[in-house]
């Protein structure tokens, strides 16, 4: 810790103008560990990084305030922008140097730590340790190359892994791997994404909204990633040529690769721009991939047709919407294997993907087929959610 701790001090002295130029106001504050005033009595501190997991553990937060005073802190500000929503305090969490995070304790007065999926900050959890706070992980999940680097570096984490009592796993093999990482009291309770609450939308008014009409054919590609705007930009031509109505809707995973992105797509509009005429369109705002599941006739979900592990595909799951992923799914693997043992899921490739996209396009009754069977997969599933909460809260009772 010694090490680690004068490394990010280094980091943190080089970075300063960059810290300062970034963040502003409050966030700048909060991200410095100035919270504000110390909570006047102790609190269950939950974090979640950023918008899936606010997503996954909005009802599981819901559930613990019943009883508890609740703080929650997120890492990215569309994470922040979902949690406030919430009825609790909601926080940016500190960046992970130790004076810090001394701060964020000091103000926000834990008496236990919840951490959704796998946010491990080892000075977090080593002055969790030292204080004797008991951390909890819930929807754990770590997908093979994390696994494999935390047994590399198993010697820098066995002292902050001390500070963590107890794991709800995703799935049984994130159960397994918690276990050889010599966590105890690990338990599956599923994966809580399968209870996302995403907001409703009425379909025919919000492609008014955005201008698209009933008849448009919506392909919406979500968190994209380097390798698939060039893959579909490559079949581009021939889903125009055989797909009427046809309207590409593109969400990177990262805005930073816009300028990329823009270079891939120069014809297509731009989400940002109020008066949009182009059917053909490229979302620069973060925030957005829900809602335009939500008007979709087809999602792509990506990160998924080159080796980035997959994302969510439950997000339009939730509204029914017939999904296509990649073969690259490990990050995911448990709510795709669910939706394949359903049949309510298409698994292509790039070589392949041009004919499954024209094939859902000419048959209608497979694509309701598709989505009612990917809503039916969440409904399946909805039970995972009071399991962790009966996990979590037999185990804060003892704090």
């Amino acid at each position: 810790m010694i090490v680690y701790n004068i490394l990010v001090v280094i980091v943190a002295a080089i970075s300063l103008p960059y810290i300062l130029i970034r963040f502003k106001g409050k966030e700048r504050k909060q991200r410095l560990g100035f919270i504000g005033k110390p909570f006047s009595q102790k609190t269950i501190w939950i974090h979640a990084a950023s918008v899936g997991e606010v997503n996954a553990a909005k009802d599981l937060i819901k559930k613990i305030h019943n009883n508890q005073q609740v703080v929650v802190t997120t890492m990215t500000a569309t994470g922040q922008k979902i949690a406030s929503s919430l009825p609790v305090k909601t926080f940016f969490l500190p960046f992970d140097c130790i004076l810090m995070m001394l701060r964020a304790y000091k103000r926000l007065q834990p008496k236990a730590i919840v951490l959704v999926e796998t946010e491990f900050w080892p000075n977090m959890l080593w002055i969790a340790k030292l204080k004797k706070i008991p951390v909890f992980v819930v929807n754990g999940r770590l997908s093979d190359k994390s696994f494999r680097n935390y047994l590399r570096t198993s010697f820098f984490w066995k002292t902050p892994w001390k500070a963590i009592k107890a794991v709800s796993a995703q799935t049984k093999l994130d159960m397994e791997k918690f276990k050889k990482l010599d966590f105890s009291d690990v338990k599956n309770n599923g994966n809580l994404k399968f209870n996302i609450q995403l907001p409703f939308y009425h379909k025919k008014e919000l492609r008014n909204e955005y201008g698209y009409s009933e008849k448009d054919f919506i392909v919406v590609w979500g968190s994209s990633r380097p390798g698939e705007e060039k893959l579909l930009r490559s079949i581009f031509a021939s889903l125009e040529e055989k797909i009427t109505d046809l309207c590409l809707i593109v969400v990177p995973r990262h805005l930073n690769r816009m300028s990329e992105i823009k270079e891939i797509f120069p014809d297509f509009g731009l989400f940002s721009r109020e008066n949009r005429k182009s059917k053909h369109i490229i979302v620069d705002e973060m925030g957005q991939l829900a809602k335009l599941y939500s008007i979709a006739d087809l999602a792509i979900v990506g990160g998924s047709f080159y080796d980035f592990g997959g994302h969510n595909p439950l997000e339009p799951a939730f509204y029914g919407i017939p999904i296509i992923m990649g073969p690259y799914y490990s990050s995911c693997q448990d709510s795709v294997n669910k939706l394949q043992k359903n049949e309510a899921i298409v698994i292509s490739d790039p070589k392949n993907l041009k004919n499954d996209i024209i094939s859902l396009f000419y048959n209608e009754e497979i694509r309701k087929k598709l989505g009612k069977r990917a809503k039916k997969t969440m409904q399946e599933n909805s039970d995972n959610l009071q399991n962790t909460y009966n996990f979590l809260k037999e185990r804060l009772q003892n704090v």
